[in-house]
């Protein structure tokens, strides 16, 4: 059996393979994993303020992506502006629910052959590496 790779091997090889298999369901839509990001919050929050929401995915995204993604958004007529916070129009909550359905297969994909257990116990260990690395979690 081959030795086991650091664990940030695994980190960055299921981030890269999970943001290229989203891009790949959502490619038919012209969209990318981080599109649906936004979309996701802005349906679970009501809306997206870009000030706040900014600093959560800074990490992953740069500021001019960021606003490159609410533009193509906009211009898609699925995302509208009104005093700095973007809402989800009746268009952008259609076409979401499209997103959604390709979101569940690629995570079933993603997910098979493990349980709920699994999941809880892989994020909690995550969970204490970020805390103890004096991240927030």
């Amino acid at each position: 059996m081959a030795p086991m790779k650091p664990i940030g091997w695994y980190l960055k090889e299921a981030d890269s393979l999970i943001t290229s298999t989203f891009d790949a369901s959502f490619e038919s839509l012209g969209i990318t994993r981080f599109h649906w990001q936004v979309l996701k919050n802005i349906k679970d929050d009501g809306q997206l303020n870009k000030k706040d929401y900014y600093p959560k995915v800074s990490r992953f995204i740069t500021a001019t992506e960021l606003d490159d993604i609410l533009s193509s958004l906009i211009s898609r007529e699925w995302v509208m502006i009104a005093q700095d916070n973007y809402f989800m129009t009746d268009m952008g909550k259609h076409a979401f629910a499209k997103m959604e359905t390709l979101q569940q297969e690629v995570k079933e994909k993603m997910m098979s052959g493990s349980n709920p257990e699994d999941y809880n116990t892989t994020v909690k260990f995550l969970s204490l590496i970020i805390n103890n690395l004096g991240g927030k979690a």
